[in-house]
Formats: structure tokens, C-alpha cells, sequence
């Protein structure tokens, strides 16, 4: 039995929301998928998985030829074939944003808050430094300081040095003070990190995918084809409201955070997907080279870890 009924709320949910958000569905599908099955696909193959969640030939044409001159994504050509994969920054920013999706979470904090002040950030650089900026879980605290609870200074060396800015940013560490009460804490981060509006689109996407998970749990098998959109729409869904969340720890937290709740949905789901969707993905998808390889390492290390038995 399939899981069609539990599945079209789902797609219906992304189809009839205005504006539809294809380029984000794609970059979800080059960073969820793409990624993971040799790095490339061919145009055809990505109208052709979108088809059915309602994103037309023409959409698709129109998304990919403006996420290649956004500089997401570069194109090679043979004959009348073209096929896409990231371009490096394309693939690093979604890696960036990578280690948040996939993230097992669980990590641990020991009050200590990273600072960022740009002293010479060149105009043309500000938008994407600051996108850049909330994946890795900033937010601006004030005027032209940005902060964020724990994290390591690798991620941000990376960032300094894919923006070129190793001189025009000042970074810092502080240490929680007895001084702020945990209450005023909790207040500023509700506030600067948007928790309340944060609480609210994970109760909605618990309520969307939930009837999807008990259904697989009582022995509902998708099809290769089901199990690929609703590994796709998961993703992409968890992706748009995780990636304006921040790995907050459980201290500055409301009690019985949502956002807890749809992580670990997310990611026994995507663990039920990951056969059935990867059995589509090498039959149906090509690339230059003809079907798509078998996924990379890294796949298997999502969420926590996936089983190679697939």
C-alpha cells in the first residue's frame, strides 16, 4: 500500500504556496541529491523530478538560468544536452548550511557566545556576507554586532577567507555574566532569534509530515518515486525555517522547544526515505556519464548516520 494519501498534503502544501519558491526547491535538490550522486545532472532530470510537485518545464528553465547567473550553479554542454551541477561557492554555501540540515544535534554549551563586528565590510559583499552569517546561527544583537552561542572558529575562518575579509572583521569570544539573570537571557534571544514565529512553522511542519511518519510506521511502503518527493519536500521544508533557527542550547530555550520535536522527525523520516528515494534517484536521474553513481560517503553520516544496507 502506498503513501499517496499522506503524501499529497504534503506536496500540496508546497505547489499552492505563492510564491512557489522553485530555485529554492532546486538548490534543495542539488544539495540534498545532486550532491551526493556525482555532482551533476542533466536539465531534463531536473524538470523531470519536479514535474509532479507541480513546477513546469518552463519554471524549471527559468530557475535554473537565474540560479547560474546568481552563481549557484555552473552549466556544461554536449551537443543539445546541458547539465548542471554547483559552482564551488554555490556548493560550499550549501555546505555551510549542510552541517545545520543534517545535524544529529545534541551538542553541548558551556556559556560561552562568539561576537562578530564588521569594521570594513565593502558594500557590494554586505547581503551575501550576512546570509552567510545566519547560516552559521548569528544574529545582530545591536547595531553591527553579531552574535552566536558556542560554535568554533574554523566555520568562521571560512568564511572570513571565502569573503576575502581576513582584515575588516573583528572577532570575539564572551563569557555569560552572573550579572544577566537566565530570564533576561531568554528574553533577548527570544526576541533577536524569533523563537515564538520559530515555535509556530515547526508545529506546522510537524503537522504536515507527522501523519507521513505513522504511516510508514505501520507498514506503509512508498514508492521509489513517493519516497524521493517526500525525502525533497522534507528537506526542503525543514531547511527554510531551520536555516533562519540557531542551535540554541537547551538553557535559553522555551520548555519543550518544537524545534526539537521536528529534528528528530526529520530525521527518523529521512532514515524510512533514504532506500526507496535513492532506488529513484539511480534509475531515473542522468548525468553525462548516463545514471547517476551510488551516493558518496558522506551520505551515510546524515542525521547521525544512515545504514549502508540500502
Amino acid at each position: 500500500m502506498s503513501i499517496s494519501k499522506q503524501l499529497q498534503p504534503i506536496i500540496n502544501a508546497f505547489s499552492e504556496r505563492q510564491p512557489m519558491r522553485a530555485k529554492s526547491l532546486i538548490i534543495t535538490l542539488f544539495g540534498d541529491v545532486i550532491s551526493q550522486h556525482g555532482g551533476e545532472i542533466w536539465l531534463g532530470s531536473i524538470a523531470k523530478s519536479v514535474e509532479a510537485l507541480g513546477v513546469n518545464d518552463r519554471l524549471v528553465r527559468t530557475s535554473v538560468f537565474r540560479l547560474a547567473k546568481e552563481g549557484w550553479l555552473e552549466v556544461e554542454r554536449e551537443g543539445r544536452k546541458s547539465f548542471y551541477g554547483f559552482t564551488r561557492s554555490g556548493s560550499k554555501e550549501y555546505q555551510r548550511a549542510a552541517q545545520r540540515i543534517y545535524s544529529a544535534g545534541g551538542d553541548s554549551w558551556h556559556g560561552t557566545w562568539q561576537l562578530l563586528v564588521p569594521t570594513n565590510l565593502p558594500e557590494a559583499q554586505r547581503d551575501n556576507f550576512r546570509r552567510s552569517l545566519h547560516w552559521l546561527g548569528f544574529r545582530a544583537i545591536s547595531n553591527g554586532t553579531f552574535a552566536r552561542p558556542g560554535g568554533d572558529e574554523d566555520s568562521i575562518r571560512d568564511l572570513l577567507d571565502e569573503f576575502d575579509l581576513n582584515s575588516g572583521v573583528v572577532v570575539m569570544e564572551a563569557k555569560t555574566s552572573s550579572l544577566t539573570t537566565p530570564k533576561e537571557w531568554r528574553e533577548l534571544v527570544s526576541e533577536h532569534w524569533q523563537l515564538r514565529n520559530l515555535e509556530d512553522e515547526y508545529r506546522q511542519i510537524i503537522g504536515l509530515f507527522s501523519p507521513l511518519k505513522k504511516a510508514l510506521d505501520k507498514g506503509k511502503v512508498p514508492t521509489p518515486l513517493e519516497a524521493f518527493q517526500a525525502r525533497l519536500l522534507l528537506i526542503h521544508e525543514y531547511r527554510r525555517i531551520l536555516l533562519r533557527d540557531t542551535p540554541l542550547p537547551t538553557d535559553l530555550l522555551p520548555n519543550r522547544w518544537q524545534g526539537t520535536v521536528a529534528r528528530q522527525l526529520a530525521q527518523a523520516l529521512y532514515r524510512d526515505l533514504a532506500k526507496p528515494s535513492t532506488s529513484y534517484i539511480q534509475t531515473e536521474l542522468v548525468n553525462r556519464q548516463g545514471r547517476l553513481p551510488e551516493s558518496e560517503y558522506y551520505f551515510y553520516q546524515r542525521f547521525g548516520g544512515i545504514s549502508k544496507n540500502l
